[in-house]
């Protein structure tokens, strides 16, 4: 996919100007930012952040609608102050957004700040998983999609389970996965695929782990990053975290202890919440095995083999 090169720190002071008028302090680029350009900037009276999308012809439509849908459902997200479908100066979407404050849960907490902190989180990924969507997959952000309603790429969810299943499995058996286990993996998630298509689609954030999470003096703030929004299983999140969690500590009991405060999770829930783990483990581990290896890898390889083990006692 096409995308464009980062503009000219000039330029950025020119559109957050032109927004803003002359109340900026200060500009600075965030490191952070992966599939989007991403800017501090610092009012005096506030903390900004400037998204800029360098993918070629695509938008922040879709990601503005979502923000707004989800404060109005009661999920602190930030709330967006300025949206440009396509900016003229620099031919790319922008959107500005006001701070979440403080740092993300995995940092500076004790057990029970941080059980604490998980608990509101899932409370509030229970209600953004409330928000329907038409379709299934990444959603879509095109320029000339009306960012009125939330669209899949899929009609239906088999399309997105077995998309990459097959190129994956043949990839990592080759030397980051046993051949054994890539092949109870085939047979898990095809003996589960009905489990995990039984929803209609709805909102996930597609990146739900504790860098999204924020808190500030060990009380929850807000979730942050939408960039990975896509239509799915409610319980895709849970999932998703859950292959993730215990790179500082042991969260999702937390989690889904605040999740069932809003929506109830059955035991054919919890089995289908290992599913996603074990999905979302085994699609990261594709495109991970494929770039280079390292301590993230790694996780995912025994994150992945315990998820069998899970499964496994429950089947």
């Amino acid at each position: 996919m096409h995308k464009k090169q980062a503009p000219s720190m000039d330029k950025v002071e020119a559109v957050v100007h032109q927004i803003l008028g002359g109340t900026v302090l200060g500009i600075e680029r965030e490191t952070q930012g992966v599939s989007t350009y991403v800017y501090r900037i610092e009012t005096g009276k506030e903390t900004l952040y400037l998204r800029i999308l360098p993918e070629h012809e695509k938008s922040f439509a879709a990601e503005v609608l979502v923000h707004n849908l989800l404060l109005q459902k009661g999920v602190r997200v930030p709330e967006v102050v300025y949206f440009a479908n396509c900016d003229e100066s620099l031919g790319m979407s922008v959107m500005l957004v006001r701070e979440i404050p403080g740092t993300h849960a995995g940092e500076n907490l004790t057990r029970e700040e941080y059980d604490a902190v998980l608990m509101d989180a899932g409370r509030q990924i229970a209600l953004a998983n409330q928000v329907p969507v038409d379709g299934y997959g990444w959603i879509q952000r095109g320029k000339h999609d009306e960012g009125t309603v939330l669209r899949g790429e899929h009609s239906k969810i088999k399309d997105v389970i077995t998309e990459f299943l097959e190129p994956d499995l043949s990839f990592l058996s080759e030397g980051i996965l046993p051949a054994n286990e890539a092949s109870r993996i085939r047979s898990i998630l095809e003996s589960g695929a009905p489990l995990m298509g039984r929803h209609e689609a709805r909102l996930v954030h597609g990146d739900f782990d504790d860098p999204h999470i924020f808190q500030q003096h060990g009380a929850f703030t807000g979730i942050i990053d939408f960039g990975e929004i896509q239509g799915s299983s409610p319980l895709y999140d849970l999932g998703h975290f859950k292959i993730h969690d215990g790179q500082r500590y042991l969260g999702y009991p937390a989690l889904a202890e605040g999740y069932r405060e809003v929506a109830a999770l059955s035991a054919e829930d919890q089995l289908e919440i290992d599913l996603w783990a074990l999905w979302v483990g085994l699609r990261r581990l594709g495109i991970i095995g494929r770039r280079h290896p390292g301590a993230y890898l790694n996780h995912l390889r025994q994150a992945v083999r315990k998820e069998l083990e899970c499964i496994g006692s429950k089947l």
